[in-house]
């Protein structure tokens, strides 16, 4: 991978003008990773060989220039580039990376690093580091040397887990639930009101409506091709939140396999990736999430979400008898 040339920042960086849409007339071409594949490697095999093919495919839309977010890290003793995809675990791997450093004495495993802790550049850059910190010509040879590795999920469950989170459960320091009674219920806003309930079924509209003006779409629920230019930089593990064990698992075991250091090594030997807390996932929500959101609402989230879906092959879930 050769002239790889990428901005990036956690925050959001525009990168062109073009704001028009596209229509992108897609079909469900999911791969049922249980049937089709027995290993890690032969499951990575079919997706690398569908995200080619998809980028050939839209290559009118994702090769063009558009507004995005970017946060990657790098790590020197482990070889590797994590291009970070909100909502697809991603304080789960953040705590783990750090943890792998071997940095980390006051704790030993990754699920007792606090989200402060995880969130906070102020304290996650004392163990690992921002790619956009580096000079560009930097970034470009760790591209083509490292290990590089991104997490996905499907697009509806995400879309629930960033309403969820960011909406109803942990709502500081975000003011959509704001925008969104300014927008579409103004006799009931007032200044006084910091808070305010919102249904799902609003945010969809507003998350439509926020993509339909042009809009840079918040990270957590943006589209995850444009997060990590899956088109214009190769890379090496694509893991989906579906098989998130399993993958996360084979990342840690590669990561630990390139540290030269025998101490790290030995440091961090017992550290895995957070087992599942046993909590009740998006998925498990989906269809009482949904039963509010018109069928055209659905539909038009399916296009906007429509270049994930090829991409990465996943399976358009039923949400309201709409397929």
């Amino acid at each position: 991978m050769t002239n790889v040339r990428l901005t990036c920042s956690h925050k959001a960086e525009v990168k062109g003008n073009d704001e028009a849409e596209d229509s992108t007339d897609v079909h469900d071409t999911h791969i049922d990773d249980d049937n089709t594949a027995d290993t890690v490697s032969n499951i990575q095999e079919h997706r690398q060989r569908q995200l080619s093919d998809g980028c050939r495919e839209f290559a009118h839309i994702v090769n063009k220039s558009s507004p995005a977010w970017f946060e990657m890290y790098y790590d020197d003793a482990m070889d590797y580039i994590y291009c970070l995809v909100s909502k697809a675990s991603c304080t789960s791997l953040k705590r783990t990376l750090m943890m792998l450093t071997g940095n980390i004495t006051k704790f030993q495993r990754p699920e007792q690093l606090s989200v402060g802790m995880v969130h906070d550049h102020k304290n996650s850059d004392k163990y690992i580091s921002r790619l956009e910190t580096l000079p560009q010509a930097d970034r470009d040879w760790r591209f083509n040397d490292y290990f590089t590795f991104m997490f996905v999920r499907e697009p509806l469950e995400r879309l629930v887990s960033a309403y969820r989170d960011k909406l109803v459960e942990n709502p500081a320091g975000y003011h959509v639930d704001v925008d969104i009674v300014r927008r579409y219920r103004p006799r009931d806003y007032k200044s006084s009101v910091k808070r305010y309930n919102v249904t799902f079924a609003e945010f969809v509209r507003y998350v439509l409506h926020q993509r339909a003006a042009g809009r840079v779409l918040d990270r957590h629920w943006i589209p995850q091709n444009e997060l990590c230019r899956v088109c214009k930089v190769r890379y090496d593990f694509v893991g989906h939140y579906e098989t998130l064990h399993k993958d996360a698992d084979f990342v840690v075991n590669k990561l630990k396999s390139r540290i030269s250091d025998v101490q790290q090594r030995q440091r961090v030997d017992n550290i895995t990736f957070p087992a599942d807390s046993g909590h009740r996932k998006s998925r498990d929500f989906l269809q009482q999430m949904f039963a509010s959101v018109p069928a055209p609402q659905v539909q038009a989230l399916y296009q906007l979400y429509a270049v994930d879906y090829v991409l990465f092959g996943f399976k358009h879930p039923d949400v309201t008898g709409v397929n």
